[in-house]
């Protein structure tokens, strides 16, 4: 009977060891090979990463051409810089154009692996401290971010007494965050520590806190040449709330004696992408440049060139709405952005291209000479049946159908993609200190992978879609596309002594009520090249007058119309004519 028992015992011991190393048994399944995940180390140079159940390794291609010593010397780190490398991983087969070969990550330049981990790891991001590294794979483990991410002499111990880590630092668990110090990172990644473009300089205070510096300069305010310029906030309302908070941030007494020389602090969350220098971890598809050397973006000299031209409000929605009757400078943004298309019209027909317009006033069919200085609400969208607009944000939606209807039912007809474009004129209402034109284009972060919308008065209309998709990898090309279109906006623009603003004047957003937004219509518009060019700021008072002679909203005609031209000659194909 003793023995009975004693052997149950020892049953019983071993069933709660069993339980015991449940945990271990989770932790070996997560050991099993991964998803490959696509990056990109050169813009179409496509590579893949996944973790193999031991460690993580990198696909690639050889290029066209190239043997075994030009693809060592491409992909490999120095240390493994030899043929013996490639023959050892392609197990002494041969070097195929369109076959994969497979490196576990150790062996690759530290480029390729930065853009690798960024891949695996998409939440990682980099800051003034250094790498901050989100724990997003069940096969993680503190000694692999050490091996990964770290330079020589970096130890576990380390990561674990850095950021209080639990008391075995390996057991990590999801959403872990682990910074690695930008002392300790690894010189083979080649990340670069931020920094700030000039005339910023990077500044800490005592607590280690970092910040933007700028000296002021004899005549400069802190409206236009610190917080416009800076920031990228434009909107009134929202120029003279930052300023306030820097009057304050800074000890400022009286804003309107701001000595030369001296220095304004600005939090960095506050600047503009432009003046922030966060290092080549993020370009995850290389430097991002149209060039139409690839075929695919060239337009079709077979076919005609088509332009959707959007006039911007109209009906009852006048838009921006500047200055007074007894001035003689009342001025509309939908009469004056709604003239110039017209103007545009005119041109682009003379030089063969067909013109979609998107608004239509019945009564000013040709270009005026002095705009009304009373509001006239009779223009209608060019719809079916037609729809005069009531309001703004209804008449926002109806474009998108109908700009995204007259696009699918050209591809229909097969014309290629490359020969649409986009183009929205409008007026901006912005702060009195900015003047000149900019151009908006559809960055691809702020684009929406769906548009759906289901009121009866849009279902009415022969140009409702029930739901649009926008794919990722269409939003990524449409961004590159529409950004060289903007910037021959304003060359043009520029050529033809027109006013642009001072500062980026081709974006990819604005801001409202300080989030990062797109305008509606690029937002959701399918059209690749796409692009909303605000001609001027109705509230500021010099742009206002030039914008009501009719001489200037022809040049601005001229110069848009010129930007397209110049826009395809960039691809060696001349403008299609009749």
């Amino acid at each position: 009977m003793q023995t009975i028992c004693r052997f149950i015992f020892i049953l019983f011991i071993l069933s709660l060891g069993l339980v015991y190393a449940g945990p271990t048994q989770v932790q070996a399944k997560t050991r099993k090979a991964t998803k490959w995940v696509d990056f990109k180390h050169q813009p179409h140079e496509s590579m893949r990463v996944r973790w193999n159940g031991t460690h993580l390794e990198i696909q690639l291609k050889p290029r066209k051409g190239e043997g075994g010593y030009g693809l060592a010397n491409r992909v490999l780190n120095r240390k493994f810089r030899s043929l013996k490398t490639i023959h050892r991983q392609k197990g002494g087969r041969k070097i195929l154009l369109n076959s994969f070969i497979t490196f576990p990550v150790r062996v690759l330049k530290g480029s390729i692996r930065s853009a690798a981990l960024k891949a695996i790891f998409p939440k990682d991001r980099i800051d003034l401290k250094g790498w901050r590294h989100v724990v997003t794979h069940p096969w993680e483990t503190s000694t692999l971010i050490a091996g990964l991410f770290a330079k020589k002499g970096i130890t576990t111990s380390n990561l674990a007494s850095e950021n209080k880590l639990r008391r075995n630092g390996d057991l990590l668990r999801i959403n872990d965050k682990i910074l690695i110090p930008w002392d300790w990172i690894s010189p083979k990644l080649g990340i670069r520590k931020p920094t700030l473009n000039p005339p910023l300089v990077l500044k800490y205070d005592r607590s280690g806190g970092a910040y933007g510096e700028y000296r002021m300069k004899d005549g400069e305010t802190l409206y236009s040449s610190v917080i416009i310029r800076f920031t990228g906030r434009m909107l009134h309302d929202e120029v003279n709330r930052m300023a306030d908070d820097l009057i304050k941030l800074n000890g400022i007494k009286n804003p309107r004696r701001i000595r030369q020389n001296q220095k304004i602090r600005i939090p960095l969350e506050w600047l503009s992408e432009e003046f922030v220098n966060q290092g080549e971890i993020y370009s995850k598809f290389g430097k991002s440049s149209l060039q139409f050397a690839g075929g695919k973006t060239k337009p079709d000299p077979n076919h005609q060139l088509h332009v959707i031209l959007d006039a911007g409000h109209g009906g009852k929605d006048p838009g921006a709405v500047a200055g007074t009757m007894k001035r003689g400078d009342r001025i509309y943004e939908d009469e004056a952005v709604y003239d110039i298309s017209r103007r545009m019209n005119r041109i682009l027909k003379k030089e063969g291209y067909i013109v979609h317009p998107t608004l239509i006033d019945p009564t000013q069919k040709n270009p005026v000479k002095r705009l009304n200085r009373r509001h006239d609400d009779d223009e209608y969208l060019n719809v079916s049946p037609h729809y005069t607009v009531r309001d703004s944000r209804t008449g926002v939606n109806m474009r998108i159908f109908l700009v995204n209807h007259i696009y699918q039912k050209l591809l229909k007809k097969k014309v290629p993609k490359e020969n649409i474009i986009f183009m929205s004129v409008h007026g901006d209402a912005l702060h009195s200190s900015l003047s000149g034109a900019m151009v908006y284009y559809p960055d691809h972060r702020f684009r929406k992978t769906g548009f759906s919308i289901n009121r009866n008065v849009y279902r009415k209309r022969k140009e409702f879609i029930k739901r649009i998709y926008f794919p990722s990898k269409q939003n990524r090309h449409s961004e590159d596309l529409s950004r060289s279109l903007g910037k021959s906006v304003i060359a043009s623009f520029r050529k033809s002594n027109l006013r642009t603003y001072r500062g980026t004047a081709v974006r990819g957003f604005f801001y409202r009520r300080g989030k990062k937004t797109l305008p509606a219509v690029l937002r959701y518009c399918q059209v690749p090249t796409s692009v909303l060019i605000e001609v001027a700021n109705l509230n500021n008072f010099r742009d206002r007058r030039s914008l009501l002679k009719s001489e200037n909203r022809e040049k601005m005609a001229r110069a848009l119309t010129d930007s397209i031209r110049n826009y395809y000659q960039q691809s060696g194909v001349l403008v299609a004519r009749n």
